[in-house]
């Protein structure tokens, strides 16, 4: 049986407000993701992101949208697909300075997804000679949230912003891998004026942030369950930003469960351990999960 992954990028876009902004555009891969949906199906799917940094602080979010996956593609047949979503992201972080708004909505966003099967599978699903590969280019756009707050969840997110990215699965055999070389992620200025001081109002602009060596690799240990290691080195307010550059590489277990697959249901989860931060940055390790229904 070919597996059949709801394959979306999770971006959690929440930006924090306090002395500055960082753009924690947090885009993870998962083991058999950028794979297509079943054609011509509905599918509701969440990723959440816990993230908690060394002194505490915990942010948690999830990425929840409605998704409609085409039941060909250009080519009319099975052989490409194209997916559409609709959604946004509730959350949770923790008050900073005496913030009463923890909780609210960040990114209300809409997104595209191509799939196209480059090679085309050979041999039986999960056999030695198994092999095929699919590449799916990615584009979310996120609008404004009107919050207007300088912390708590949603916060910095009042204005547009922008991802691009190209995901590709390969499989041979039993090995799987799900990978994007590079991501780009970039949030315009704020659509509201922050004051920075002494009557200093200024539109605020996250700027371009990347990510790079977004990977999923692992085993096929049984027939519905996929083991292996999960990577994502992040560069937050690259360039055009008005804050400084800040930088973090994650590294961590990661496994996708489908066992459930005849009710519609996936379950994917890395576990990302802080490797490494910038100065700038506290050390933070972080849970972010896949939750997908498709009907």
């Amino acid at each position: 049986m070919k597996a059949s992954y709801l394959p979306r990028i999770c971006a959690s876009a929440a930006l924090v407000l306090t002395a500055g902004i960082s753009a924690t555009a947090h885009a993870d891969q998962f083991i058999g993701f950028a794979q297509p949906g079943a054609p011509g199906s509905w599918a509701i799917e969440a990723f959440p992101v816990i993230n908690r940094s060394a002194g505490g602080n915990v942010r948690a979010g999830a990425n929840t949208v409605l998704a409609y996956f085409s039941k060909t593609g250009f080519t009319g047949t099975t052989r490409d697909q194209i997916e559409v979503w609709a959604g946004a992201i509730p959350g949770y972080a923790t008050p900073v300075g005496g913030s009463e708004t923890a909780a609210g909505i960040a990114s209300p966003n809409i997104g595209l997804e191509y799939y196209y099967n480059v090679v085309e599978p050979k041999g039986e699903y999960g056999s030695p000679g198994y092999t095929t590969f699919w590449t799916s280019p990615t584009l979310m756009i996120e609008f404004p949230n009107g919050n207007k707050d300088v912390s708590g969840f949603g916060a910095g997110g009042n204005r547009y912003a922008y991802s691009f990215s190209i995901a590709n699965y390969v499989q041979v055999g039993k090995w799987g891998m799900t990978f994007t070389p590079v991501g780009l992620y970039y949030a315009d200025r704020a659509r509201n004026a922050t004051d920075m001081g002494n009557g200093d109002l200024r539109r605020l602009r996250g700027g371009l942030s990347l990510w790079f060596a977004d990977v999923a690799a692992g085993y096929q240990v049984s027939p519905s369950l996929w083991l292996g290691l999960h990577h994502i080195y992040s560069i937050y307010s690259h360039s055009a930003s008005d804050f400084a550059e800040s930088r973090e590489g994650k590294i961590g277990p990661s496994m996708t469960y489908t066992g459930l697959a005849k009710y519609g249901v996936f379950i994917s989860a890395n576990l990302n351990f802080g490797y490494y931060h910038s100065a700038n940055l506290p050390h933070a390790n972080s849970l972010t999960m896949a939750l997908v229904k498709s009907f």
